[in-house]
């Protein structure tokens, strides 16, 4: 099936004419598009960005022994992308609106690539950490305005299939960046998981050029970003995150009082962000947007969901070096199961979802990462079977895909038509504060209770007696974040136009 363009300029202020962009009823243009070339030429950018979210997971311990420091320290090779991310997802999104989503998308996949050369250079832990932030700052202009893209190129009767593609893309980059990670560094040692970026993101460019017509801007009359709203966001959750990493450090004086004054300190600069964006005329996340119950619910259950996916992709392969003795390359075809079962359900959810309620597919696809969840914490233990492991990551990447695209056909279809590019950023910046916080606070938690089990029977912190308690604890407090997910996916609310089938043990709460 083919899709008209138009290439005209538009009025931001002419609801017709950006109404006809998002659902081109009668195409005012001879210029075709097939949903091919859409999902494909912006999917190599969005694809290599979402790989590089989890792509030194698995080879952080040889990034930490190559470059000297400690695992804790480690960890912000991947927290400095995350988090940078967060701080300007939605801005690169708004950027596109008020620009062009296509522009800030290339200049986005131009920076990724430099981004990606100086990271592979680095040779202390500074350096790749400031390499990773220019990298994220490149991906996340990709991210947001490929969602954007997309959604002004498609109609309501197929945007679910479109954006379930890209949100399998991205949730293939997800779950692909370990394998990929374990392969390339257990090969060709661990700058090569930076290097492979160049060629793919010069291609990205090129496809997007001559695939993509002009995408004219949305809000012609903005032309300044809430610069305030968007790194006071950005603080809050740094100082958040660094807090969880302090509370459990300790080579740190009194870790538990600075990182208490930490986590209090970012919850005033998260009032200072809701203040400022209820104030400012030019807010960088429109806060009215959330008085949809449908986009509200649906933007928080996929920060719970992807809480719950990361203390998985994040925690798993420590476990599995540490206590299994298992090499980088075995780790990252353990997790191959995940890619493997959302190429299964992802496109069949997406184009599901344009017509059954989306909710009901997403909250069946949180129950199935709830489920994983629930199976790690009571067979966990030392000599666990390699297949069960295999079979986990299976399931997980079935349930992703029964979630991740109904999820994002619900957001973008009850988003303003003029608000597309902040509906993405806000969308894709769902994934970074989850994995972030995922990733802190799982670590926290573990760290917590090992070092507890430690103090009382005196042996070592990674002696199995302490290490696989704490991680199966660990695991079980996510069950909990999986099941609150649930609720809140289901409980958005059901969709106009499209078949609603209910979930009978949450009827009660909803009428």
């Amino acid at each position: 099936m083919k899709y008209d363009v138009n290439d005209s300029s538009v009025n931001a202020e002419d609801e017709t004419v950006a109404s006809e962009l998002q659902e081109p009823d009668k195409p005012p243009s001879s210029k075709e598009l097939s949903i091919a070339v859409l999902i494909t030429s912006i999917g190599v950018g969005i694809f290599i960005a979402s790989i590089d979210g989890t792509i030194t997971n698995v080879s952080l311990p040889v990034i930490a022994n190559d470059l000297e420091v400690e695992q804790n320290i480690a960890q912000w090779v991947i927290l400095a992308y995350l988090l940078t991310l967060i701080g300007f997802t939605a801005i690169a999104g708004d950027l596109g609106d008020r620009f062009s989503n296509k522009i800030i998308l290339q200049i986005g996949t131009a920076i990724f690539v430099v981004g990606s050369l100086f990271c592979a250079l680095s040779t202390t832990l500074l350096w790749l950490v400031l390499a990773r932030i220019l990298q994220a700052l490149g991906a996340c202009c990709g991210m947001a305005n490929g969602t954007a893209i997309i959604t002004r190129f498609t109609t309501k009767e197929n945007r679910g299939t479109a954006l379930g593609l890209n949100a399998l893309i991205i949730a293939a980059g997800i779950t692909v960046g370990p394998i990929l990670g374990g392969l390339l560094t257990d090969k060709f040692g661990w700058p090569s998981i930076f290097y492979i970026n160049i060629p793919l993101g010069i291609i990205g460019l090129a496809y997007v050029q001559f695939a993509i017509p002009k995408t004219p801007p949305m809000q012609e009359e903005r032309r300044e970003a809430d610069v305030i709203g968007s790194v006071s966001f950005m603080l809050f959750l740094t100082l958040l995150v660094f807090s969880l990493t302090v509370f459990v450090d300790e080579n740190i004086p009194n870790p538990e009082i600075w990182g208490g004054i930490g986590i209090a300190t970012s919850i005033v600069l998260f009032v200072i962000f809701i203040l400022w964006e209820k104030r400012t005329k030019k807010p960088i996340i429109d806060l009215n947007m959330f008085k949809n119950r449908r986009f509200a619910f649906g933007i928080l259950a996929a920060v719970l969901a992807y809480q719950s996916l990361n203390v998985i992709f994040y925690q798993l392969p420590f476990y599995l070096r540490e206590m299994q003795n298992m090499e980088i390359i075995q780790i990252g075809l353990v997790i191959i199961g995940a890619p493997v079962g959302m190429a299964i359900v992802g496109p069949f959810a997406g184009k599901l979802s344009d017509r059954i309620d989306p909710r009901l597919i997403a909250s069946i696809g949180m129950i199935g990462i709830t489920i994983d969840l629930m199976l790690l914490a009571i067979f966990l233990k030392e000599d666990t079977s390699y297949w069960f492991f295999i079979i986990a990551a299976l399931i997980l990447g079935m349930s992703l895909g029964a979630f991740i695209s109904p999820n994002s056909n619900s957001i973008m279809s009850a988003a303003p038509k003029d608000k597309l590019g902040v509906a993405g950023g806000l969308m894709n910046l769902s994934t970074q504060v989850g994995f972030s916080i995922g990733t802190a606070l799982s670590t926290a938690v573990f760290f917590i209770l090992r070092n507890t089990f430690q103090r009382n029977n005196g042996l070592p912190a990674k002696d199995p007696i302490n290490y696989i308690p704490a991680m199966k604890i660990m695991f079980a407090i996510f069950v909990g974040v999986g099941i609150l997910a649930v609720f809140v996916s289901y409980l958005r609310g059901p969709e106009e136009g499209k078949k609603e089938l209910k979930l009978k043990f949450l009827n009660k709460d909803e009428n």
